[in-house]
């Protein structure tokens, strides 16, 4: 347009301004409005513009009608948007409106956590090998945790990066292999050391790591001991391998890898093929396609010494399947966070 800074125009425009604020009935009507009036291209700016062109004893009249015209759409455009949003949550309060007063509706029955199912699961398994259930505490002392399981202080895992310690000098226990040592101090004092120990013990375990697809500071173990003459490292894979194929099938890909446990010699890490990505690599496989679910061996003869037991006339093996991963892979979750994470919609097509 041309610039008419004539007292008459700028009036002009004024009216016109207040009757398209008036039509302005969304939000998109006022960002027309800001671009037409108040943009560095807008009716406004290039009124200004032309104020240099108009004789001086007239730019005190026309300057004051300019600064008048600007407050009047600067305000106007924002009393018009407080007033579009009150508007909005007005409505919106109004079709979210909710009687509190009147029963609540019907959210449906609950579901059995997958990491309980597998807890089900593998204690059934077990039943007929005449396992005891028990249940040990979350927060331990530094003896059942690491020394009466041959773990020596200056082992990695007792550092204050790796494990969680409280002001008292107890820890969070970093494996459930500490129920296996309280078992086995009970039966040295009380039952004299009678056999066989066949206990299972399940729960929540802690270690100071960084969270990953596969890895959490806090996860559930399913623990196992069993001692008694003539055990061998073929009774512990078998076991494994039995529990596993019950758990996932007869077809499920089963193996074992070398590893090192201070408590146990020879130490064995179960894997199963990842569910997730059946075999071919992904993250949380960490790319392998083979996923380790525990760790095992034969009971060291370290820790059968420490509780009254002869290891050459006695032998044992031990392990601790990760539930929080048994059930990820039993439901082909893509992270470990998703298995703690309850969400519903996760939840309730899963279990």
């Amino acid at each position: 347009m041309g610039v008419d800074l004539s007292p008459q125009n700028i009036k002009e425009l004024m009216a016109r301004f207040g009757q398209q604020l008036k039509e302005a009935r969304t939000r998109d009507d006022l960002e027309l409005m800001k671009r037409d009036w108040v943009s560095k291209e807008g009716f406004v700016k290039e009124l200004f513009k032309g104020l240099r062109d108009v004789p001086a004893e007239e730019k005190p009249t026309v300057a004051a009608l300019l600064n008048e015209l600007r407050v009047a759409v600067e305000e106007g455009i924002e009393s018009r948007e407080r007033a579009l949003r009150s508007e909005a949550l007005q409505a919106q309060l109004s079709s979210e409106y909710l009687d509190v007063s009147l029963p609540e509706a019907a959210t449906g029955l609950g579901s059995i956590h997958p990491i309980s199912v597998v807890e089900d699961r593998i204690t059934e398994v077990l039943r007929p090998f005449g396992f005891q259930s028990v249940m040990g505490p979350e927060i331990e002392t530094s003896y059942y945790c690491f020394d009466s399981l041959n773990i020596p202080k200056h082992h990695p895992a007792r550092d204050l990066q790796d494990t969680f310690y409280t002001e008292t000098g107890h820890v969070l226990r970093t494996h459930s292999t500490s129920v296996q040592a309280r078992i086995l101090q009970h039966r040295a004092i009380f039952e004299n050391c009678r056999l066989p120990v066949k206990v299972a013990s399940y729960g929540r375990s802690y270690r100071n790591e960084k969270e990953d697809a596969s890895h959490t500071a806090m996860f559930h173990q399913y623990e196992l001991v069993w001692v008694e003459p003539g055990l061998t490292l073929a009774h512990l894979l078998g076991l494994i391998t039995h529990i596993l194929k019950e758990l996932y099938g007869k077809r499920r890909k089963v193996r074992f890898t070398p590893r090192f446990y201070p408590y146990t010699e020879p130490s064995v890490g179960p894997q199963i093929d990842c569910s997730v990505c059946r075999g071919e690599g992904c993250p949380s496989c960490g790319g392998a396609g083979w996923v380790t679910i525990g760790g095992s061996g034969m009971i060291h003869p370290n820790v059968l010494r420490e509780f009254k037991l002869d290891p050459e006339k006695v032998s044992g093996f031990a392990f601790g399947l990760g539930t929080s991963r048994l059930a990820g892979q039993l439901y082909n979750l893509p992270h470990l966070r998703a298995v703690y994470e309850n969400d519903l919609r996760i939840l309730k097509e899963i279990v």
